[in-house]
């Protein structure tokens, strides 16, 4: 069975935050000694805005359903002493102070501005959690106290809060889910505060029993400050280590752009010079600078040779610098790929023909439309056509064709030339990957193993896959596939 390999590249935009700021409001130092503004936020800062919404949509969906829960449990369950308009009264003051943090955070949830609003979120978000702590205690005195089912709810406060918020947010949470739970058993206990028991809600009645107040007094508190400690300490793992990925990203940003400008600089300073040496030492060799004897003209062709082989190294580079720049929406429009590969083909004819190869293409249908550079799309036809002619012994085959599929377009390169290995094949779209040296038909082969990375990444900027199937001694199909663009027919009016 033939061997294949592919890659697989996905269009987007990749949306990196600078990074650094530890917990609350400190600036955590990045790798070298620098530093990272407050505005540049963690992914948790970002988005506290977001989730300030997401906790205010969460009470507008608790409010209706105390009160639909009260109605149900009198009317339907018959529940005795439940206070339905009391709980009614409650969810109305969760829903009052509700709107009144959606007022004031509304203009302020965007991630993009979260730098300049993140302390007014924060403010918010603490004070909204402490309210959410007073109404949960209110609704467990009248649903049992002590004795609620609904005690759990604290736990389950803590645990959100130390989760999505600072370490210092979640002990606020843990001290004050302490104090009200404490306050509550503990007046319940010495009589301060009427006991509700909803008969059907409440297993049991009758006084408290110190035992069990000063159980809950202990535990709970205690389970709060356990859960608090461990869950923040997890966070604050995840927080650091997000922190140390962001500042790599940073440093990786900042590498890819000195190798960007150090590739045009360097480009720019070689391409002239070689470009002269090759047209003197060409004009030396057509004898302008008078005869020459055959040694002379043997080391002459292999100067050319060389600088041939430097000129297609340029070539590449500059087409890796252009890659890391082009704006791909920018430069885009509709091309038939079936056009760009007969050009390729006629362009390529003589060099094939220099070597007694059979270079085709299969006629396909349709004009094989995709959306992308045709610049760019062409040079990845070029390396896949020029390959197969290097890579071929004289004589040998080479067919391309394009196939429309329903949601894409494939092109394919075939020859019949001495084909890759299966282990080989893994590298094959690797940077400065060259292959197949120690063979004596390839190893003559000049190049620095760029063009099938280029030909990867094309494809990838245009949200498009290559890949390779081969045998050894029985040649190699190369292919790219990228997506179709659809058309609607024209309508004759």
């Amino acid at each position: 069975m033939a061997e294949r390999v592919q890659t697989r590249g996905r269009r987007g935009t990749l949306d990196c935050w600078a990074c650094g700021v530890g917990m609350d409001e400190r600036v955590a130092p990045l790798r070298g000694g620098s530093t990272v503004e407050a505005a540049a936020l963690l992914t948790h800062e970002r988005l506290l805005g977001q989730r300030l919404l997401l906790h205010i949509k969460a009470r507008f969906v608790v409010a209706p359903a105390i009160v639909a829960a009260a109605l149900i449990g009198h009317s339907v369950l018959g529940i005795d002493g439940l206070e339905v308009r009391s709980l009614t009264l409650v969810a109305g003051f969760i829903a009052a102070y509700n709107v009144a943090i959606l007022r004031v955070a509304w203009s302020r949830c965007d991630p993009e501005h979260a730098a300049e609003h993140r302390r007014v979120l924060r403010r918010l978000f603490r004070g909204s959690m402490v309210l959410d702590f007073l109404a949960l205690t209110i609704v467990v005195w009248l649903v049992g106290g002590a004795r609620s089912p609904f005690l759990a709810f604290y736990l389950f406060h803590v645990v959100i809060t130390s989760l999505l918020l600072s370490r210092t947010t979640a002990m606020i949470a843990v001290a004050t889910a302490s104090v009200l739970l404490s306050t509550l058993v503990l007046c319940e206990y010495f009589g301060l505060i009427p006991a509700r028991m909803p008969v059907g809600a409440v297993m049991g009645g009758g006084p408290i029993d110190g035992r069990y107040a000063l159980t809950l007094v202990l535990v709970y508190p205690t389970l709060f400050v356990l859960v608090g400690l461990l869950l923040t300490s997890l966070v604050q793992a995840l927080r650091r280590a997000e922190a140390d990925i962001q500042s790599k990203t940073i440093e990786l940003q900042k590498l890819s752009t000195m190798r960007q400008e150090f590739l045009r600089v360097a480009l720019h300073d070689i391409n002239s010079p070689v470009g002269v040496v090759s047209m003197l030492v060409g004009n030396m060799r057509q004898g302008l600078c008078g005869p020459l004897d055959q040694r002379q003209q043997d080391q002459l062709d292999r100067a050319l040779k060389q600088l041939g082989g430097i000129d297609a190294l340029l070539k590449d580079l500059r087409l890796l610098s252009e890659l890391d720049t082009t704006d791909l929406a920018e430069h885009s429009i509709e091309v038939s790929l079936a056009f760009l590969l007969d050009e390729v083909i006629e362009e390529h004819a003589d060099l094939a023909a220099a070597h007694r190869h059979t270079l085709r293409t299969e006629p396909g249908e349709g004009a094989a439309l995709v959306f992308g550079v045709p610049r760019l799309l062409k040079e990845a036809i070029v390396n896949y056509v020029t390959n197969a002619i290097k890579y071929t012994p004289d004589g040998g085959t080479i067919v391309a064709r394009v196939l429309e599929r329903e949601e894409f377009v494939r092109l394919e390169v075939s020859d019949n030339g001495i084909g890759i290995s299966a282990g080989d094949q893994q590298r094959l779209f690797q940077e400065f990957t060259r292959l197949g040296r120690s063979n004596p038909h390839t190893s003559k082969v000049r190049g620095a193993g760029l063009g099938l990375s280029l030909v990867r990444r094309i494809a990838e900027m245009h949200g498009g896959t290559v890949g390779a199937r081969s045998r050894t001694g029985e040649g190699s199909t190369f292919w790219l596939e990228l997506p179709a663009c659809r058309r609607t027919p024209d309508v004759a009016s």
